[in-house]
């Protein structure tokens, strides 16, 4: 039988400092969260409603060509793909990452790479594109147990930021340092 509907799957590969690859895993991602659904209604019926944002806070957040955006720069983590050592099963009304790793050079810190996006492409009766993002560790040290992946959005005209999705890996990795770890998202819809 065949499938029909919109998707989102991951792949995660860690590598390390002179390319090797450590650690991969990609999978059908099933956490879309409550907060995307919300910012996909509030564009359709071009209205305002409340949506918890990554901090927990309830925001009134209206329609925004903002809204969605992911395309964070070097260093952004309000916004864009960000990992964690979080490892708590996926809900719906999560609105952050459960542990999520800061940018940075110090212990557990990752350096935020500039998220990239390919234009839609479609293949047969499937419309897809994806995103991804590099984080280097340049602590010093291994980083540990990362387990947790996500994706945060803009929300409305405001500073606001919300989670669209998040995965936990089937089980943790390791950064080495000098290495890299890159979480790719593809979002499709088959008809």
């Amino acid at each position: 039988m065949k499938k029909h509907g919109d998707f989102l799957s991951y792949k995660v590969v860690v590598r390390d400092k002179d390319g090797k690859v450590l650690f991969s895993e990609a999978a059908p991602s099933k956490s879309f969260v409550e907060q995307w659904n919300k910012l996909v209604n509030i564009a359709a019926r071009n209205n305002t409603q409340t949506v918890r944002d990554t901090g927990g806070v309830n925001r009134s957040v209206a329609v925004s060509g903002t809204t969605f955006t992911a395309t964070a720069p070097i260093g952004q983590i309000n916004y864009g793909i960000r990992i964690g050592k979080g490892s708590t099963p996926v809900a719906i009304t999560d609105y952050a990452l459960e542990t999520p790793l800061a940018h940075g050079t110090g212990l557990d810190q990752v350096q935020h790479q500039v998220m990239q996006f390919t234009a839609p492409v479609v293949a047969g009766s499937t419309c897809s594109f994806s995103t991804q993002r590099i984080l280097v560790n340049n602590s010093g040290a291994n980083i540990t147990g990362v387990q947790e992946v996500g994706c945060y959005v803009r929300m409305g005209g405001a500073s606001y930021y919300g989670m669209g999705f998040r995965d936990v890996l089937g089980g943790p990795c390791d950064i080495p340092d000098g290495g890299s770890i890159t979480v790719e998202y593809t979002i499709g819809v088959t008809v």
